[in-house]
């Protein structure tokens, strides 16, 4: 009965012993933190040393734009006859330069050639006729003077005049027409160029106006841009600037600035003629480059300067005491950035010190030092 009594009372103590001994290890282990805090280096609790820029305001900024655009020949068309026939010869082949009034096709000719022939007849029968007309009026003429003939016979003689000129006049009208026609048969180029294609062959039958060689002109070539129209004002007649095609850089002229806005794209085309054609040729892609206007306030800061803030903002860290340095958060709007700087708009002042560089490591109201400090102002 005893035992049984007892057996509590032991558990109770043994708890107890449990509890007051777990006490004196936490105490101790507290103790031991404290005295390693205590013994650490006078270094270790020393301000960090920052780098620092001062804040230059300004009222905008300038961004880089690429502007994109083709380069053209001022002189391309497809040749074509102004007759139907068929293609008897090409004497060009793709790739060939031509000059200005050079043969470069002949049409089939045989049957304006036959037709040439029977209206030559006929104007030799005209010439006859026409002679004849002349005798008859002559003696007509005669006649009537000598009061052998009528009036009237003098009528129809000089009736019958006119009627055979007028005849070989129609004739010869229609021998020129027919040497029109002819010249028609003969493809000419109409400037100094390159055949860029050859749509028919040797024997194909062709109608009038259906293409059958393509000329590009080999003269300056120019670049076509679709400028933005804010930016349209950059860019002057008569003015010298740089287009990059390729590897290559290449001084042009402004030539054209078109008066019309595209209705689809909302930009307008400039023309940049081309001081050399050395290496480039019609389709390749030119580059011009501009300059876009910001009218907006701010600041141009390292980007290493700013840190993630709330709410997909940004952060910068400025000097809030100068007699003892502590930081201060800033929030800022990034506007702008190249990947090196940042234009920033936010709680910022004109001739504030911020760190600009190191800011991952840093805490809002932590002591700094200043090791270096520079002015950030416009790019």
């Amino acid at each position: 009965m005893t035992r049984q009594s007892n057996a509590p009372q032991e558990g109770k103590t043994s708890l107890l012993i449990a509890i007051v001994g777990f006490v004196a290890v936490l105490v101790v282990l507290l103790i031991t933190a404290g005295l390693g805090n205590a013994t650490q280096s006078p270094e270790a609790r020393l301000p960090v040393n920052v780098s620092t820029s001062v804040i230059a305001l300004q009222k905008g900024f300038k961004t880089p734009i690429s502007i994109y655009g083709l380069i053209e020949s001022p002189k391309t068309t497809s040749l074509s006859f102004d007759i139907a026939g068929r293609v008897n010869e090409i004497f060009v082949e793709e790739g060939e330069r031509v000059n200005e009034g050079q043969i470069l096709a002949h049409l089939d000719i045989e049957r304006l050639r036959a037709k040439k022939q029977e209206l030559e007849a006929s104007l030799s029968r005209a010439d006859a006729d026409l002679a004849l007309a002349k005798v008859n009026s002559e003696r007509t003429i005669s006649l009537v003077q000598r009061k052998l003939e009528s009036s009237q016979r003098l009528d129809e003689t000089e009736a019958a005049l006119n009627i055979a000129k007028a005849q070989r006049s129609q004739i010869q009208a229609s021998l020129h027409s027919m040497d029109v026609e002819i010249s028609k048969a003969t493809l000419k180029a109409p400037f100094d160029g390159v055949v860029t294609r050859r749509f028919v062959d040797e024997g194909s039958v062709t109608n009038s106006g259906v293409p059958v060689l393509g000329v590009t002109g080999v003269d300056a070539f120019h670049a076509r841009f679709a400028v933005p129209a804010d930016v349209i004002e950059q860019f002057s007649m008569g003015q010298v600037v740089d287009v990059q095609v390729g590897q290559r850089r290449i001084q042009g002229t402004v030539t054209q600035r078109l008066p019309i806005r595209n209705v689809q794209t909302r930009t307008i085309d400039i023309l940049v003629t081309l001081k050399n054609n050395e290496g480039v040729r019609p389709g390749d892609m030119g580059l011009l480059t501009g300059e876009r206007v910001h009218n907006e306030a701010g600041a141009w800061l390292p980007v290493n300067a700013l840190s993630n803030g709330l709410r997909g903002l940004w952060r910068v860290f400025v000097i809030a005491n100068n007699q003892q340095p502590k930081l201060e958060a800033r929030v800022v709007e990034v506007i702008y950035t190249d990947g090196k700087d940042a234009f920033v708009r936010g709680a910022i002042k004109n001739g504030e010190t911020f760190v600009n560089e190191g800011t991952h490591k840093l805490a809002p109201g932590q002591v700094v030092s200043l090791s270096s400090q520079r002015e950030s102002g416009a790019m």
